[in-house]
């Protein structure tokens, strides 16, 4: 039986505690995002008056809420150090682990993508936003550089035509939950083979920026449709219209009727207080505000 730590927040952070509770592996603790995302005072009284879902569904499993404000501080090695796991599980981290972490405990990795394919930030959005047709779940050990560490175990995923970022989030954690007990047996059988990521095919993916959340209507109906389902639920869409960013919080396509063929893309059809109509490229966009 391996004794762990985890390191996550969200569903995948969920899935993973629940992965290897249900593969009787063993919890030593748990270091939540909130830790690093508040200070010590303010997470006090938010642990008391609004506790995150993170917060509450450690408490409710009865673990150790692991108290540190970064996986590199000197307050996180001296609890591992106190701890003594066997390996480190992350799953959905910001922070780069550095050597004083990584040379004390394996750390490993549960990254949404078939590395070395979408390295960085937010794999969801970037592989439905890419028009890719598969993606994944990767499972590696990890090394002072961003998802570049050997690789321990793949899963794919088919993506939909219909898949948003949050259909394809869920899909993931849901194969992370399963995953995580195939790997610990490996690990506890001594089993496993990692093997070294191929640079030739990798790719890297940043934050989403302005440049990803307003939506270009000079497109086709198609490449629109997609922008908008990779963003949900990350951000709220924009369109530029003249030099004002306006924003789609509710959408839904029209057909362009014959009349309306030979309007420019980013021309108003129609406005009223329940909603405004866009031209685009080969479709209308009914906005609701």
């Amino acid at each position: 039986m391996a004794r762990v730590v985890l390191v996550g927040y969200g569903q995948m952070l969920y899935s993973l505690i629940e992965g290897v509770l249900n593969s009787k592996n063993e919890i030593l603790g748990v270091f939540r995002n909130d830790r690093i995302k508040y200070s010590p005072f303010e997470l006090f009284f938010r642990d008391i008056f609004n506790p995150s879902k993170d917060y509450t569904i450690i408490k409710s499993h009865k673990l150790h809420d692991i108290k540190a404000q970064s996986v590199n501080s000197i307050e996180f090695i001296e609890e591992i150090e106190k701890l003594k796991p066997d390996l480190i599980i992350v799953g959905s981290w910001a922070e780069k682990f550095k050597k004083d972490i990584l040379s004390i405990v394996p750390c490993v990795n549960f990254h949404p993508a078939l590395l070395p394919k979408n390295r960085g930030a937010n794999p969801y959005f970037w592989s439905i936003y890419l028009n890719q047709k598969v993606t994944g779940l990767t499972i590696h050990f990890m090394n002072e550089k961003f998802d570049r560490g050997d690789i321990i175990l793949q899963e794919a995923i088919t993506i939909d035509e219909n898949e948003t970022g949050e259909t394809l989030k869920g899909k993931t954690t849901a194969l992370a939950k399963v995953m995580v007990g195939e790997f610990l047996d490996l690990f506890n059988n001594k089993q496993l083979q990692p093997i070294k990521q191929n640079e030739e095919f990798a790719s890297y993916e940043p934050q989403l920026s302005e440049k990803e959340v307003v939506v270009d209507l000079s497109k086709a109906k198609v490449d629109v449709d997609r922008h908008l389902r990779a963003l949900y639920p990350w951000a709220c869409p924009y369109v530029k219209i003249a030099r004002r960013y306006v924003k789609i919080p509710n959408y839904e396509f029209l057909e362009v009727s014959e009349k309306l063929k030979d309007k420019k893309p980013y021309e108003i059809i129609e406005n009223n207080k329940k909603y405004f109509i866009l031209k685009g490229y080969d479709f209308l966009i009914k906005v609701h505000k």
